[in-house]
């Protein structure tokens, strides 16, 4: 127990050094050469699956919570930078999305996603401005008003009480619900990102507004208000 505890508090730590030091801005936006003033938050992906002595789960209902509730909290954060956030044209919650439209944006979702490895693994690199989506972002062809993309991914595993009291009791396990979550921000034009940050917590968070939204706030820091 006295092991687990130890590891628990270890744990704890490195997860407040991930939210603060989790942060990487392009040269571009850390020298101010290059300001967002407004953005379109793209349809986020947050996937949380139940952690069982039987196995995994994915939670089908819960990730679609899950992932409304982390949009609101970087919407929430990035207007308290004084961005605003423009419609989205991809917002599925009005009418279904023609062909066209659902085609251009799987296409720049998966090319987002298949960064997505390298942003987290290198992510120091986009303070080097190499990572990049491309032109072919404008085909999204959002309002014009807006100068930036908004990528939000997530992962999350929820334990259940058998889990739980089977990684305390257990010394050897290092087994633990998490949340980890990746914001960039793309610029609309040139597909460079910009910003990213990713952010690690407790599953726990997307059960209190309050808390999410500190965390998101937090990991978007660094990101210059809009003047």
């Amino acid at each position: 127990m006295r092991i687990c505890l130890a590891f628990l508090l270890f744990f704890s730590s490195v997860l407040t050094c991930q939210q603060a030091e989790a942060q990487y801005l392009h040269p571009k936006i850390k020298e101010k050469k290059v300001t967002v003033h407004s953005a379109v938050i793209l349809p986020p992906k947050v996937e949380l699956t139940k952690e069982s002595a039987k196995g995994s789960e994915m939670m089908v209902a819960e990730s679609e919570d899950a992932s409304t509730r982390v949009l609101d909290a970087v919407g929430q954060a990035l207007q308290e930078k004084k961005i605003s956030l423009v419609s989205s044209p991809y917002d599925q919650k009005s009418e279904p999305l023609a062909e066209d439209r659902k085609y251009t944006l799987a296409n720049i979702q998966g090319r987002y996603d298949a960064l997505l490895p390298k942003l987290v693994d290198k992510s120091k690199d986009i303070k080097k401005g190499r990572f990049s989506l491309g032109d072919e972002v404008m085909l999204l062809n959002v309002d014009k008003s807006a100068d930036a993309l908004i990528f939000i991914r997530g992962q999350g595993r929820v334990f259940t009480k058998g889990k739980t009291a089977f990684s305390l009791l257990n010394p050897f396990s290092f087994d633990f619900p998490f949340l980890f979550i990746t914001v960039g921000i793309v610029d609309v034009h040139t597909g460079e990102v910009l910003v990213f940050t990713k952010p690690v917590s407790a599953t726990k968070v997307l059960k209190d507004p309050k808390s999410l939204n500190k965390l998101i706030k937090k990991s978007l820091k660094k990101l210059p208000a809009s003047s």
